[in-house]
C-alpha cells in the first residue's frame, strides 16, 4: 500500500470483529512505528499493549468504574477550558454525526452514555495500546510522541487493521497504571483500540470532514 493511500484510508473505527490479532503482528507494527522523528533522538514515549486476559481485566474494571461514575483526574488537560467558536462548532458537528450514525438522538442522554462507555470496552477491539509521555518533556516532546502515534495508525492500516485513538482513557491514569505498570516518570496520553474493522456496523459509516485547502494552508512564491 502506498503511504498516501494509508493516510487517506485511516479513520477512527468504533466497532471491531471478534477476531484475534497475532502478537507478532502487533510487535511488528510497534517496531516500525518507533522510527518516528524526535528532537535529539529523545524518543520520549513508552508503549503498553494489552491482549487476552490482560485486556479483559482492564476493560472489566474500567467499565465498572465508569458505571459508578468513578473517573479519575486527568494528568493533562485533554480539551481546552476556553474553546473558540470554530473549535466548539467542529466538536458539536463531530458528536452529532457520530450519534446520528448509530441512531442516537440529541435528547437521548442514556444512549449517549452507553455509547461513551464503549470507549472503555475498546469498542470491542482485541488489542488496547496505551501510550505515555515522559514528564521531562514539554509541548515539543508531546509533538514527537504524536509522530509515533500517527505511525502506529498508518502501520496498522498497511497491515489490514484499524485503530481508534481514545483520549477517553486519559480519565483513568491510575487504573491503567496499575494494569500496565508504567512508571511515575510517565504521563498517560491515550489508548488506541486496535483490531479488525466490523465494516457492517453503522458506526463505521461515520466520517469527520476536513477543511478545504485554502482555509488551512498557503503556498507562497
Amino acid at each position: 500500500m502506498e503511504l498516501k493511500d494509508a493516510i487517506a484510508k485511516r479513520y477512527s473505527v468504533r466497532s471491531y470483529l471478534d477476531k484475534k490479532v497475532d502478537k507478532e503482528l502487533v510487535k511488528e507494527i510497534l517496531e516500525v512505528s518507533k522510527r518516528a522523528p524526535s528532537g535529539v533522538n529523545s524518543q520520549p514515549w513508552k508503549i503498553y499493549a494489552v491482549m487476552g486476559d490482560a485486556r479483559d481485566k482492564l476493560v472489566k474494571e474500567a467499565c465498572e468504574k465508569f458505571d459508578k461514575g468513578e473517573l479519575e483526574k486527568e494528568e493533562y488537560q485533554v480539551y481546552p477550558t476556553e474553546r473558540p467558536d470554530w473549535y466548539k462548532a467542529r466538536q458539536r458537528a463531530s458528536g452529532f454525526a457520530l450519534y446520528g450514525a448509530v441512531g442516537i438522538g440529541r435528547e437521548d442522554a442514556d444512549k449517549r452514555i452507553l455509547q461513551a462507555r464503549k470507549n472503555y470496552e475498546l469498542f470491542g477491539a482485541p488489542v488496547g495500546v496505551f501510550v505515555t509521555v515522559h514528564k521531562s518533556v514539554g509541548p515539543n516532546g508531546w509533538g514527537h510522541v504524536g509522530h509515533l502515534i500517527q505511525n502506529i495508525c498508518l502501520a496498522s492500516v498497511d497491515a489490514g487493521l484499524a485503530t481508534c485513538l481514545q483520549e477517553a482513557w486519559a480519565g483513568f491514569p491510575n487504573l491503567v497504571k496499575r494494569h500496565v505498570g508504567y512508571s511515575d516518570e510517565e504521563i498517560l496520553w491515550c489508548g488506541i483500540a486496535l483490531g479488525y474493522e466490523d465494516s457492517n456496523h453503522p458506526v463505521n459509516s461515520f466520517r469527520t470532514e476536513r477543511e478545504e485547502f485554502e482555509s488551512y494552508a498557503k503556498i507562497l512564491e
